[in-house]
């Protein structure tokens, strides 16, 4: 059976950092912390009411964020079910620690 996650880890903003990500799993840091420069990063932010962001990279390096919904999926506590527009998307945290979450890469 799939481990749960812990949401108190998962609450807060996560910074891709694509240096690290392998060919099966993306790779997000805690904001704040020390990434080498890069001329955008995306990123997510789980909040605690259930409210979610999508964070992208605009044309002028101005974030572009989405809003949504997250809430821990009902068949696999391994799983967040993000919706961001209508348009529902299941991420699976392969690894959640306070400085480091790796989701599997979409399939």
């Amino acid at each position: 059976m799939a481990q749960s996650i812990d949401v108190n880890l998962l609450h807060g903003r996560w910074i891709r950092a694509r240096e690290e990500d392998t060919a099966t799993e993306q790779v997000y840091r805690p904001a704040g912390f020390p990434l080498p420069p890069s001329r955008g990063r995306s990123g997510l932010q789980f909040n605690e009411d259930g409210t979610f962001e999508r964070i992208g990279i605009g044309s002028t390096d101005i974030s572009n964020v989405k809003e949504g919904a997250w809430q821990i999926d009902r068949s696999n506590a391994a799983c967040v079910r993000v919706e961001v527009d209508g348009e529902p998307q299941l991420l699976e945290i392969k690894d959640l620690k306070h400085d480091r979450m790796t989701i599997k890469r979409p399939t």
